[in-house]
C-alpha cells in the first residue's frame, strides 16, 4: 500500500449539499502555507466595545502559518459596535516536526513533515448609522476651520485557509446604515501518522443594509499538489536569487470546486451561513509483522529509537535471549544448547 491521504468534503450552504472525496498529498509541500508567514506558537485575544458619534476606522488582520482573517470597517456618523477576536498558533512547521512511514511500492522509509495547526475566531455585533460630522481637529487654523467627515459605511471580512485553498468573503460598501452581526471560525489541523486532520471554515452573516451594497462569496480551489497542473504566481529561487515560475506554487484557481458570488444593492436583510468541513485522513501504510524484514531492524529511522521500538528491540539484538538464559536453573550452557545431545537430551 502506498502512503495515501484520503479526504472527505462536506459543504453546508444554507442547505446540506452532497459531499466530495479525493486523495492527495497535503503536508509535504510548502504551497499549502500562508505565504511569508512563519508564526511562532501563541495565543491572542482582543475585545472591543465602541459607541459614539464621529468618524471611526478599524483594521485587524491576523496571520498564522496556514490561516488569515481580515476585518476592516470605516465610516462617519453614530457608531455602536462590539467585537471579539481570538487566534492561536498551536504548532508550527519545523525540521524537528516529522514522522516516518514506509512506502511499500519502494520498500523505503519516507520522512513526512507535520503540518502547522492553528485556529482563528471572530464575532461582531453592530448598529451604525451614517451621517456627516464636523470636528475641530487641532489648534490654530484647524480650530477655526473644522474638518468635515462625510464617509459612507464600509465593513469587510475575509477568511482564508491556505491548506484547504478555501476562502470566504463578506463586504458592505457605500451604506447609509448597517445593523446585524457576523461570526467567523477558521480551524486548520494537519494530519499525521496517528490522527486525522481537519480543515474548517464557517461564516455566519445576519445583515440589515440600508442604501448600500452587500457582497458575499466563497471559493474552494483544488487543494492537492499535482506536478502536471499549471502553476500560478512567482517563486523565489534561492540559487538564481530571482523570482521565477518554478517550484511548488498555488494551483487550481482556474476551475474551482466551489464558487459562490452573491451581490445585493439597495435595502436588504440577508441571513446566510456558509460552512466548509474537510477531513484529512492520517497517513496509512503497511509494515511486515517483524520490522527487521523491511531491510534491517537497526536501520529503522527514528527520532527516539528506544522509545519507539523498545518493545521489539530485545528480540533482534538478542538481549532477551541472553537474559532468559542467565536466569535458567540449573545454569544453562548456551553454547551446546542448539541441538539435543547426550548431556541435555530428555531422559525418561
Amino acid at each position: 500500500m502506498k502512503a495515501i491521504l484520503r479526504l472527505s468534503l462536506a459543504l453546508l450552504f444554507m442547505l446540506a449539499l452532497s459531499g466530495l472525496s479525493w486523495a492527495g498529498s497535503w503536508n509535504d509541500k510548502n504551497w499549502d502555507l500562508n505565504p511569508g508567514q512563519e508564526a511562532v506558537k501563541h495565543k491572542h485575544d482582543v475585545t472591543s466595545d465602541v459607541s459614539g458619534t464621529g468618524y471611526s476606522m478599524e483594521y485587524m488582520k491576523v496571520n498564522t502559518n496556514n490561516l488569515s482573517m481580515l476585518e476592516y470597517a470605516h465610516g462617519s456618523g453614530t457608531m455602536d459596535y462590539a467585537d471579539i477576536l481570538n487566534s492561536e498558533q498551536k504548532s508550527v512547521v519545523s525540521s524537528d516536526s516529522y514522522y516516518w512511514i514506509i512506502d511499500l511500492t519502494t520498500g523505503q522509509w519516507v520522512k513526512k513533515y507535520s503540518s502547522a495547526n492553528s485556529v482563528i475566531t471572530y464575532t461582531k455585533q453592530y448598529d451604525n448609522v451614517q451621517s456627516p460630522t464636523t470636528f475641530a481637529y487641532g489648534t490654530g487654523w484647524y480650530a477655526s476651520h473644522p474638518v468635515d467627515y462625510n464617509s459612507l459605511l464600509k465593513d469587510k471580512n475575509e477568511a482564508k485557509s491556505y491548506q484547504e485553498s478555501a476562502s470566504m468573503h463578506r463586504q458592505i460598501e457605500y451604506a447609509r446604515a448597517v445593523k446585524g452581526d457576523i461570526a467567523i471560525e477558521i480551524n486548520c489541523t494537519g494530519p499525521n501518522d496517528v490522527a486525522d486532520g481537519r480543515g474548517f471554515l464557517k461564516m455566519k452573516i445576519d445583515d440589515d443594509v440600508t442604501q448600500g451594497t452587500l457582497h458575499i462569496g466563497e471559493l474552494l480551489a483544488m487543494p492537492m499538489y499535482n506536478a502536471s497542473y499549471p502553476k500560478f504566481g512567482l517563486h523565489y529561487n534561492s540559487k538564481t536569487k530571482r523570482y521565477d515560475s518554478t517550484g511548488d506554487l498555488k494551483q487550481g484557481w482556474k476551475d474551482p470546486i466551489i464558487e459562490i458570488d452573491s451581490n445585493y444593492v439597495g435595502d436588504f436583510h440577508v441571513q446566510k451561513t456558509m460552512t466548509l468541513d474537510i477531513k484529512k485522513s492520517k497517513s496509512t501504510w503497511g509494515e511486515d509483522w517483524l520490522p527487521c524484514c523491511s531491510g534491517g531492524f537497526f536501520d529503522i529511522p527514528s527520532k527516539n529509537f528506544n522509545a519507539d521500538f523498545g518493545s521489539q528491540k530485545g528480540i533482534f539484538d538478542c538481549t532477551c535471549r541472553n537474559t532468559s538464559i542467565s536466569t535458567m536453573k540449573p545454569k544453562w550452557n548456551a553454547s551446546v544448547a542448539q541441538f539435543p545431545t547426550e548431556a541435555y537430551r530428555l531422559k525418561l
